[in-house]
């Protein structure tokens, strides 16, 4: 993997970050009592939320590697939840930073969605799917009177 920050890799990787260290702090401000709140009846609670948000990338790895989904059990609890979600972000993380940009180039398939377009944009639409869900774990944080961090980690 190169180290010119410039890469397509490292710019797909920085921007992933960016956001996932923003999920990962958001993460952090909700109670345990927060856990099975939900905005209405068939909504995802907090802890089905954060668990889809910490799961969903494999799905865009497994068609990129033609392979089938890895869904891990939810957890029993928020704090068991972050763990986990703390274990898949350094799992995806090095995934993302295996890529070369030459993999980027390749095409690969999400049959799920019957499209067929390059890597790099299969990582673009998994990052604007984690972008919406933390946006609306965002909005399930100040429904419930907590003050959210910044949307993104500037940091990176």
């Amino acid at each position: 993997m190169s180290v010119d920050k410039h890469s397509s890799a490292q710019q797909v990787l920085r921007r992933w970050k960016m956001h996932r260290n923003a999920l990962l702090s958001l993460a952090e401000k909700f109670p345990e009592s927060s856990a099975s709140w939900r905005p209405w009846d068939k909504g995802m609670s907090t802890l089905e939320l954060i668990h889809h948000i910490a799961w969903t990338p494999d799905f865009f790895f497994a068609a990129i590697e033609g392979r089938d989904v890895n869904i891990p059990p939810l957890p029993a609890t928020l704090a068991e939840m972050r763990k986990l979600l703390q274990d898949l972000t350094k799992e995806h993380e090095e995934k993302i930073a295996g890529y070369s940009d030459d993999d980027l180039k390749k095409e690969a398939t999400i049959h799920a969605l019957r499209i067929t377009e390059p890597i790099v944009e299969i990582l673009h639409r998994m990052i604007g799917h984690e972008v919406h869900h933390k946006g609306q774990l965002i909005t399930y944080a100040r429904i419930l009177n907590i003050e959210p961090p910044f949307y993104v980690d500037l940091s990176v």
